[in-house]
C-alpha cells in the first residue's frame, strides 16, 4: 500500500520508539524515511535524538512547555541539541 493512499499532509507521531525493541524502532525510522519520499511530512515527538537526527530536516526544542529553539539540522549538531535538551537553555554561539 502507498503512503499516498493515507491522503495525509501531515502525520504526527508522538514517542513512536518509546517502548519499541531495536528492530522495531529501525521499522518506524523506516517508515519515516518513506514518508519523505512520498512527500508527507510529520512531527516527531521524541526524547531520543539518535532515533531522528539522521531522518530531521529541522528540529524544535521545547522545555516545560516552551520553546528553547528552532533549527534547521545543517546549522545544529545533535550534541548541541542535547545539551539544549539537558539544560532547558538555547546555546550562545
Amino acid at each position: 500500500m502507498s503512503l499516498s493512499n493515507l491522503r495525509a499532509k501531515l502525520l504526527l507521531l508522538d514517542e513512536p520508539t518509546n517502548a519499541l525493541s531495536v528492530k522495531e524502532s529501525q521499522q518506524v525510522m523506516t517508515f519515516e524515511r518513506n514518508l519523505r519520499d512520498e512527500a508527507i511530512s510529520s512531527v516527531f515527538v521524541t526524547h531520543n535524538l539518535h532515533h531522528v537526527y539522521s531522518i530531521a530536516d529541522r528540529f524544535i526544542i521545547l522545555s516545560h512547555g516552551e520553546k528553547v529553539g528552532g533549527f534547521e539540522k545543517k546549522d545544529i549538531t545533535i550534541e548541541k541539541l542535547e545539551h539544549m535538551i539537558v539544560t532547558g537553555h538555547a546555546e550562545v554561539s
